[in-house]
């Protein structure tokens, strides 16, 4: 979720309220030195300047915690938040500075004191900023974590009954019964299989990967009944990756996908591939291919919401045949 911004969303409302602020703070400051070596009009206008400087500036180049690496620590993150915010108030103040020399004659690099005395001020109102910010970020980052786990929950009730998986499956059963009663048997044996594990899922934060990576097999072997030998695919998980621990339901959108997308307009046979190693996924089909530009539905972009509140990412590399979505795990 991106940080708003008064300038941006309301210029005029944002610059009364700047002038205004300004003017007290000017007026304040010319009561509390006891009247400096100039006018009470001067020491608004002198605040009007820095209000606008500083708050324009701080609102529109704030710390940009929503660009930053998402596999930064949270150390370098702090580190980085407060060189930048330094680094702001130092060239803001420098060009408040300049303005309030260049519009009323004052020079403060003669003043000494008033210098300081604005340095500190300014130099605490930045402490007040970032501390705001920080509190701003981690709020947003909760609610964001918090609406994305709720709508994680929603594709998990949805997966059960995915109309394309599910009724698919049931018309393949409903074929094999007078042709294959055995098999008809195994097919509702296996689509039990895989909506027992989903249920078990929903009931779970997280799970193995190896846990994940058995629930696409059920899928896929359910899925082979209805392709035939048209199917094939290649599950590969890093024995040394089995055991970390994601969010459960996370790659059934994304192999969904492949099948429903990839594979239903396509003639001839197809190919699944979902490999899993050194902390990322890659999910590869050789279906009919995906646009660059193609929109991503509910499913993907809840793997991608997922992904994102906790440190993951995810994206779709340009390949000539096929489709290819990548991983990485936080």
């Amino acid at each position: 979720m991106a940080r708003a911004s008064l300038l941006l969303q309301s210029p005029l409302k944002w610059l009364v309220q700047a002038c205004l602020l300004g003017a007290l703070i000017g007026l304040g400051v010319h009561v509390a030195l006891g009247g400096p070596l100039w006018d009470p009009l001067k020491s608004v206008q002198i605040g009007v300047i820095f209000s606008l400087v500083m708050w324009g500036g701080f609102d529109l180049l704030h710390t940009p915690m929503e660009r930053l690496p998402r596999h930064w620590s949270a150390a370098r993150i702090g580190l980085f938040s407060v060189a930048w915010l330094l680094l702001l108030y130092l060239v803001l103040l420098a060009l408040a500075v300049g303005l309030v020399r260049l519009t009323t004659g004052i020079n403060f690099l003669h003043l000494r004191a008033i210098l300081t005395f604005s340095a500190l001020a300014g130099l605490a109102a930045s402490g007040i900023i970032g501390l705001k910010e920080t509190v701003e970020h981690h709020v947003r980052a909760e609610r964001s974590l918090a609406q994305a786990e709720a709508r994680a929950s929603f594709l998990g009730l949805q997966a059960q009954l995915q109309p394309h998986t599910l009724f698919n499956a049931l018309n393949t059963i409903a074929a094999l019964i007078p042709q294959d009663p055995g098999l008809a048997e195994e097919a509702t044996e296996r689509l039990s299989a895989l909506l027992r594990q989903i249920l078990g899922a929903l009931e779970r934060p997280e799970w193995p990967l190896e846990d994940e990576f058995q629930l696409l097999l059920h899928l896929l072997r359910l899925e082979e009944l209805r392709f035939g030998d048209r199917l094939t695919f290649d599950l590969r998980l890093d024995p040394a990756m089995a055991q970390v621990h994601v969010q459960p339901l996370l790659l059934l959108p994304l192999v969904e996908n492949a099948l429903k997308h990839g594979f239903r307009a396509k003639v001839g046979p197809c190919h699944l591939r979902v490999e899993a190693e050194a902390g990322r996924i890659r999910i590869e089909d050789d279906g009919v291919g995906r646009q660059p530009d193609a929109p991503e539905g509910v499913g993907l972009r809840t793997v991608r919401e997922r992904l994102l509140a906790t440190g993951g990412d995810l994206r779709w590399p340009v390949v000539e045949r096929g489709c290819v979505v990548e991983l990485r795990l936080p």
